[in-house]
């Protein structure tokens, strides 16, 4: 067996699914919630880098990942490769700044495009977020530059239109914001394109981005702003509480912080729930924050959610950011365990890549 299709079997099974038994003895603490900020137009600057606006959920892999070790990975023989990718659990990891996409879960990212025009002349058309919830507005944003310097465009026809094509449409003030829920007829989840015309040098140009919108109506969980928190085997766990509209599948993903506003950690809870008041638990793996020296009170941020709806297009049904935030009671780093992340499918992987790499299966991998 090639060593290239190994690589890609240990890389497939850096997947894992941990199951962690809590037990609980909760401790309350202070939350604060301040008023939402207004959004914000993008103004002109340096283009974002190449990539599909990012989804709130789910989240971008965290591997492979400097703070693991595991620069080597593309050298390393499967086994070391998978030892490296499971020191800790796939729904736990170290955040650092350079996880831009788990601290900015709901910015864009269009990249210049050139004009029909092939003559240097380049655009952006953007806006302030992808996910729209309820009251929330959204700020379409035209840039264009000839050889880096901003010009002056007309422009004309700006249309929203729900998608797919044909459904009503409506028009909006280019760079000023602008509320879906003023479209009338929208109840559940819906996306929606946003085009715009403008002319330059005699000709028209065309642009367009989508963005999804989910009414205050179709909001399928909200979260209270009510959290408590502990160590439970280890991990520090926060439980946070939510109003659940919808029963299903959910996906919360949430961010930690210590008292210096540096990022630590990052995790994902994966629940069913039922309507009614329920609790989801957010747990941050020991291990990671042993290795991140993590002490002090910690903070949460970029709490956010979807329910998953596989009969539906778009099928993540978004809760609304939590707006605030929560500090936990002060904790040392030596208050959680040190221990790798453990499971019954990463002993299996690691005795079969084992057993391979004794039969040289894995010979001429490492060093290369």
């Amino acid at each position: 067996m090639t060593r290239t299709r190994w690589v890609a079997i240990a890389a497939a099974c850096a997947i894992v699914t941990a199951v962690i038994v809590w037990q609980k003895t909760a401790a309350t603490s202070s939350v604060t919630e301040p008023p939402a900020a207004p959004s914000a137009a993008i103004q002109p600057g340096p283009a974002a880098p190449s990539a599909r606006p990012q989804a709130t959920l789910p989240g971008p892999a965290i591997v492979p990942s400097p703070e693991l070790g595991t620069d080597g990975l593309s050298t390393d023989d499967p086994l070391t490769a998978f030892k490296k990718q499971n020191v800790y659990p796939p729904s736990s990891r170290p955040l650092t700044r350079e996880h831009a996409d788990l601290l900015r879960p709901n910015q864009r990212h269009e990249t210049p495009r050139s004009t029909d025009a092939a003559d240097g002349t380049e655009y952006v058309f953007t806006a302030d977020r992808y996910f729209v919830v309820g009251d929330e507005t959204i700020t379409p944003i035209l840039e264009v530059r000839r050889r880096g310097v901003p010009i002056a465009v007309k422009v004309h026809d700006t249309i929203v239109a729900r998608l797919p094509a044909g459904d009503p449409r409506t028009t909006y003030t280019l760079g000023e914001p602008f509320s879906p829920s003023k479209i009338p007829g929208i109840d559940r989840q819906a996306a929606f394109g946003v085009s715009v015309a403008f002319d330059l040098d005699g000709r028209t140009q065309n642009a367009r981005f989508d963005f999804q919108y989910t009414p205050a109506s179709g909001v399928p969980a909200r979260f209270t702003g009510t959290f408590t928190d502990e160590v439970v085997d280890g991990s520090l766990v926060i439980h946070a509480a939510v109003q659940v509209a919808t029963a299903g599948s959910y996906l919360v993903d949430c961010n930690l912080f210590d008292a210096s506003d540096e990022p630590v950690a990052w995790t994902r809870s994966k629940v069913q729930l039922a309507t009614g008041a329920r609790t989801i638990d957010l747990v941050f793996f020991g291990k990671v924050l042993v290795d991140q020296h993590a002490s002090g009170a910690f903070h949460i941020g970029q709490l956010r959610g979807a329910r998953f709806a596989p009969d539906q297009d778009p099928d993540l049904e978004q809760m609304p950011m939590f707006a605030g935030t929560y500090t936990t009671r002060a904790y040392k780093t030596t208050d959680f365990s040190d221990a790798e992340y453990d499971s019954d499918h990463k002993r299996q992987m690691i005795e079969l890549l084992e057993q391979q790499k004794a039969r040289g299966m894995h010979q001429g991998a490492a060093g290369r």
